[in-house]
C-alpha cells in the first residue's frame, strides 16, 4: 500500500477537516502581523533619515513597481514580504498538527537531499536554456563581445547598485520562490487532497485549484491575460511535478533559479526594455510552457532512472469519528515504510470508532482484527 504526496495529512490519525482552517488563519496572522513588522523597520529609519520625502518616494516605488530589479530599497521590502511566510507556514502546520516531520517537503517527511542533488541537472540546463532566449540579440561581437546598446539602451543604475541588487537576488530570491513552493504545491494541494475521499478526483481537484489560486493571486499586480497565463502555466506543471516526485525540492529549484535569471537579467534596467514583467506576451508564455515541460520532462526521466520514492509506503489512518483510539498513536505508524495499519480494528461500517474496540477483550488487547480500515 502506498500514499501520494497530496493524501499525506490522512497518515495520521490526529488528522481531523477543520485543522488546515487552523493551519491557514495561523498563517494569516503570521501575515498580518509580519507585514506590520517589515513596514515599522523600514519605514522608521528611512523617515529617519531622509524625512516625509523619503517615505513617499517609497510608497511611490512600492506602488508603481514592487518588484523593480532597478531599486534595491522596494525590490528587498517586496521580497522580505514574501519570505516570511516560508517560517509562517511550516509554523502553521506545526501548531495544527497536519501531520508528522515536515509533511509538506516529500513523501519522506524531510527534504531528500540526495534527489535535491540531483534535480541541479535539468534545473541548471533550463536556466541556460532561459538566458540564451532571453539575452537573445543583447550582445555583439563587434569590436570584441560587448552589449548590444541598440537593441537594450543604456543601463540606467550604477555599478555599486547592481552590485547589490544581484546580491539580494541571489540571497533572497531562493526562499520567495521556496514560499510559494509550500503554500501552493505543498500547503494548498495536499489540503484539497485530504478533504476529497476519492483519489483521482481529489488529484484532479488539488492541481486545478492551487493552479487557478496561483495565478488569480498575480492579477492584484497588473498582470495581464498573457501574464496570467504564463504564471498559470508555470504553477499547473510545477503541480504535476510535485504530484509525479512526491514532494517539493525539483519545483523549489525550478522555481528560484527562474526568478533569478528573470531579475539578473533586468537589473541593469536597460532603457529600451520593458521591465514590468507583468505585461506578458504570447511569445512569454510560450517559453515559460515550454521550458517547464522541458523540465518535466527531464525530472521525469530522472527519477526513473534514479528509482524515486515517490509515494509514502505506509497506509492512511482509518477514517475516526472523535478522539482516535490509545492503538491508534505512536510515531511507529507514520515512518516511511512501517506497517501502516494493518492490525487496525474496525467496525462493520468500515469506519474506526474511538469510543470502543470491537472485538477487543477486556484488558484492551485485540482479539480479532475485523478489517483493515478503507482508505475514504
Amino acid at each position: 500500500m502506498s500514499v501520494p504526496y497530496h493524501r499525506l495529512p490522512r497518515v495520521d490519525a490526529r488528522w481531523r477537516w477543520w485543522r488546515p482552517l487552523v493551519a491557514l488563519a495561523f498563517l494569516a496572522g503570521w501575515y498580518i502581523v509580519s507585514q506590520v513588522v517589515i513596514t515599522v523597520a523600514y519605514f522608521v529609519p528611512i523617515a529617519a533619515v531622509r524625512g516625509q520625502s523619503g517615505l513617499f518616494d517609497l510608497l511611490d516605488g512600492l506602488q508603481s513597481g514592487a518588484l523593480d530589479p532597478t531599486d534595491p530599497l522596494v525590490l528587498s521590502i517586496s521580497l522580505v514580504s514574501l519570505v516570511v511566510l516560508l517560517p509562517g507556514i511550516l509554523l502553521a502546520v506545526k501548531i495544527a498538527r497536519l501531520g508528522p516531520g515536515s509533511i509538506l517537503t516529500s513523501t519522506r517527511f524531510r527534504v531528500r537531499w540526495a534527489w535535491t542533488a540531483w534535480c541541479l541537472l535539468p534545473t541548471l540546463v533550463i536556466a541556460v536554456i532561459m538566458f540564451l532566449v532571453q539575452s537573445w540579440g543583447s550582445f555583439t561581437f563587434e569590436g570584441g563581445l560587448g552589449w548590444n546598446h541598440e537593441l537594450l539602451g543604456q543601463s540606467t543604475v550604477s555599478l555599486g547598485t547592481l552590485t547589490l541588487t544581484i546580491a539580494l537576488v541571489i540571497v533572497l530570491v531562493p526562499f520567495q520562490g521556496a514560499a510559494e513552493e509550500f503554500i501552493f504545491r505543498g500547503f494548498l494541494m495536499q489540503t484539497i487532497g485530504s478533504w476529497i475521499p476519492w483519489r483521482k478526483t481529489g488529484t484532479v481537484i488539488a492541481v486545478l485549484v492551487s493552479t487557478v489560486v496561483f495565478a488569480l493571486l498575480h492579477i492584484p499586480n497588473g498582470y495581464n491575460v498573457w501574464g496570467i497565463l504564463d504564471v498559470g502555466s508555470f504553477g499547473l506543471i510545477a503541480a504535476i511535478i510535485v504530484l509525479r516526485t512526491g514532494g517539493l525540492e525539483a519545483t523549489v529549484l525550478q522555481h528560484a533559479f527562474n526568478n533569478i535569471m528573470i531579475f539578473v537579467l533586468q537589473a541593469p534596467g536597460w532603457s529600451r526594455v520593458d521591465l514590468d514583467s507583468s505585461n506578458g506576451t504570447i511569445g512569454g508564455w510560450l517559453i515559460t510552457l515550454g521550458t517547464s515541460l522541458a523540465f518535466w520532462g527531464m525530472v521525469e526521466l530522472l527519477a526513473r532512472w534514479r528509482g524515486l520514492d515517490r509515494t509514502f509506503a505506509g497506509r492512511e489512518a482509518p477514517r475516526f469519528r472523535g478522539v482516535a483510539p490509545a492503538w491508534a498513536g505512536g510515531r511507529g505508524w507514520l515512518r516511511p515504510g512501517g506497517t501502516g495499519w494493518a492490525i487496525a480494528p474496525t467496525r462493520a461500517d468500515d469506519v474506526a470508532g474511538s469510543d470502543a474496540l470491537a472485538g477487543s477483550g477486556t484488558d484492551g488487547t485485540v482479539e480479532k482484527t475485523v478489517g483493515v480500515a478503507g482508505r475514504p
